[in-house]
């Protein structure tokens, strides 16, 4: 049994999400809100000391038999294992389907994505966001909001131009990446960045959200 803990307006928790569906994996969701202070309380700490989403906690039926033949002497156990890090979570769901590349390369290439995305993408494009849609709280955040807009703006860019001679971000076929760079690049406009100036990326937007069981953050 999957049980996957996030918060329904995450970017991160939205790629773990968006990968069940489309894999259309059973799972439970179990929502955390973050803004509500649900991180912090005490349940969730001892599932996510750290306090962050997404949590993908994996449940396995473990059947025990002894040496001795009788039936009497099986058993099972339920042997939990707890994933955090959205890219982790979304490796392990996607293990053995059709958005993970079966050739060494294009599967390097799937992580070097995987890894641009944490450090370009989301680093930016998370914080931009939240400070754009959260202004209550965040006036003190408007220095790290110019500089991290400046880095979005960069990032998308370079993303662009990715997707000028091609369909995803591997070639001709969706990814793993795809999923990942598309949960924030999508939602950069609620950043304030003005998605006009990248027509490739839009594109491309339609194509992922073209996908069969895709669902919207």
């Amino acid at each position: 049994m999957l049980t996957l803990y996030g918060y329904k307006r995450s970017g991160n928790s939205y790629k773990a999400k968006l990968t069940c569906e489309l894999l259309a994996l059973d799972y439970k969701w179990v929502e955390i809100d973050i803004i509500a202070g649900d991180n912090k309380q005490d349940d969730f700490l001892a599932i996510n000391p750290l306090g962050q989403v997404p949590v993908l906690q994996i449940e396995k039926l473990q059947i025990n038999t002894s040496n001795n033949t009788s039936s009497s002497d099986s058993n099972s156990t339920d042997q939990s294992t707890t994933l955090l890090e959205s890219n982790a979570i979304i490796r392990y769901l996607a293990n053995d389907s059709w958005l993970i590349p079966a050739d060494p390369i294009p599967y390097a290439q799937m992580w070097q994505w995987l890894l641009y995305e944490q450090n370009e993408i989301r680093a930016n494009i998370g914080p931009i966001r939240f400070i754009k849609t959260h202004p209550d709280t965040t006036a003190h955040r408007q220095e790290e909001y110019q500089r991290k807009f400046s880095k979005a703006q960069d990032a998308l860019s370079y993303l662009d131009k990715q997707f000028s001679n091609r369909q995803f971000i591997l070639g001709d076929n969706v990814s793993l990446a795809d999923i990942s760079l598309y949960a924030y690049s999508h939602v950069a406009d609620k950043g304030g960045i003005d998605m006009s100036a990248y027509p490739h990326l839009k594109d491309w937007f339609k194509r992922i959200e073209s996908l069969e069981y895709y669902v919207p953050l």
